[in-house]
């Protein structure tokens, strides 16, 4: 079971396109193994709120005139008594991150929850750059989903660079996704190709005792150490990351960071693009 021992206010943000119906279908799951309650957010653009009105002024006879809220409204309601779910609406006109944040602030969210399509390139979408907006400006954890649910998470890896920023995303992951496999990740940089391999061996020893230094800081259950499975790896991490989701079926990958410091800027370079972007599982990214 995850874990409901604590009280989680859910928002998924929504700009209504097919991209955000697995961040519905997971936010729903989510709610119902929490208890949690779940409050859908929908900005709405102004020049696009307008530009529907001006091309329904002249309409068929079955049709009658409603303005896009209106009818934005009545197609999240069907989806939400389709699945059966339970949950409050909130839409409002102006710039999409700010009415999440704000939202959040007001209902004092836990987790905040969206979807993107990951063949569309994150800088070339209005989502897209409402996306970038709350990696940057927001204080609670921030999960992208891209995979259909097919239940709980089963195999959640706590991507690290043992970093202070990095210990909520682990914090928060054994609270959350207790009964799921965990795996702490952490890649390092060792000799180039052909190079010393005495230097990578004492590389990889200051991996492990930095692991073990990094856990022993968070006084963490004795169980929960024994049963965290750790991957410690030199190599780039983009690219070692991207591989072992893609070979140990792994279904989220939780990132710390601290604003556009720590991990989530390692790894998004110039190899990589974006991590974000690359990841072919969910994503969730905690602020330190």
């Amino acid at each position: 079971m995850e874990d409901n021992s604590v009280d989680h206010n859910l928002l998924l943000a929504t700009d209504l396109s097919c991209r955000c119906d697995r961040a519905l279908d997971r936010a729903a799951q989510l709610a119902k193994a929490w208890e949690a309650t779940l409050l859908v957010v929908h900005a709405i653009d102004p020049a696009y709120a307008a530009r529907y009105a001006k091309i329904t002024q002249e309409l068929p006879s079955w049709r009658r005139q409603e303005d896009y809220r209106t009818i934005a409204s009545r197609r999240l309601n069907r989806d939400l008594e389709a699945d059966n779910i339970d949950a409050e609406i909130y839409m409002a006109e102006g710039v999409p991150h700010k009415i999440i944040l704000e939202a959040a602030r007001r209902e004092n969210s836990s987790l905040v929850i969206t979807g993107i399509g990951r063949d569309e390139p994150i800088a070339r979408t209005q989502f897209g750059s409402t996306l970038d907006e709350l990696l940057q400006e927001l204080s609670i954890p921030l999960l992208i989903v891209r995979r259909r649910v097919r239940g709980p998470y089963r195999h959640v890896v706590i991507a690290t660079d043992f970093s202070p920023a990095s210990q909520p995303a682990l914090e928060i992951a054994v609270r959350w996704f207790s009964d799921a496999q965990l795996t702490l990740f952490h890649t390092y940089e060792g000799a180039s190709l052909g190079g010393d391999a005495m230097v990578n061996e004492k590389r990889k020893a200051t991996a492990n005792n930095q692991c073990d230094s990094f856990l022993a800081e968070m006084a963490l259950e004795p169980s929960v150490i024994n049963r965290l499975h750790r991957v410690i790896e030199k190599g780039y991490p983009e690219v070692l990351l991207c591989d072992y989701v893609r070979h140990e079926e792994v279904d989220l990958v939780v990132l710390g960071t601290q604003g556009r410091k720590g991990l989530l800027k390692a790894m998004i370079g110039s190899t990589a693009q974006n991590l974000l972007h690359l990841l072919e599982c969910d994503t969730m990214v905690v602020r330190g």
